[in-house]
């Protein structure tokens, strides 16, 4: 039977497990839905280089000493969430959102955002069941290593977080 997960902040050796997961979540949860010159680009190179300014504001889920589930916090908004494939249905996606959503109320964010891209249907499924709203698709940025100007249709989810008094 597994341990229950520890929730906890990013540490310097969590690093290539974090880029593992986040490579590997990201391809299953967007590989399908967004064009493929951008999916070629998600090497996990490209994942190590964009966790450097995300890791103050990172939270981990750790199961049995395995990194499970990664969270970033950038100002309001959950910049990034993902769950391994093989924590999916445990439960593990609901404790680290919690803990992400208590993080950013006590930070005092009380409207904060994540971003769900069209096309990722398991993770809109998600956050509505956790009472996010969808306030809408737009045509959202989409990182590139060169630069380059690509967008997305993303759906932009709120919640109103209580304060943390």
């Amino acid at each position: 039977m597994p341990n229950a997960p520890i929730l906890r902040p990013y540490r310097s050796e969590d690093r290539a497990a974090v880029v593992r997961l986040w490579h590997d979540a990201w391809h299953d949860g967007h590989g399908a839905a967004l064009p493929p010159t951008v999916v070629a680009e998600r090497s996990l190179e490209s994942f190590d280089f964009r966790l450097g300014p995300l890791e103050a504001g990172c939270l981990l889920a750790e199961v049995n000493g395995r990194i499970q589930g990664f969270a970033a916090i950038e100002g309001n908004e959950i910049d990034q969430f993902y769950i391994a494939a093989e924590a999916r249905g445990t439960g593990l996606a609901d404790r680290l959102l919690a803990a992400t959503e208590a993080e950013l109320a006590r930070r005092g964010i009380r409207d904060a955002a994540i971003q769900c891209s069209a096309g990722n249907d398991r993770a809109h499924r998600f956050y509505t069941r956790a009472g996010w709203r969808d306030s809408g698709v737009r045509q959202a940025p989409i990182w590139t290593p060169d630069g380059r100007h690509e967008t997305h249709p993303t759906h932009i989810f709120v919640k109103q977080l209580s304060s943390q008094d």
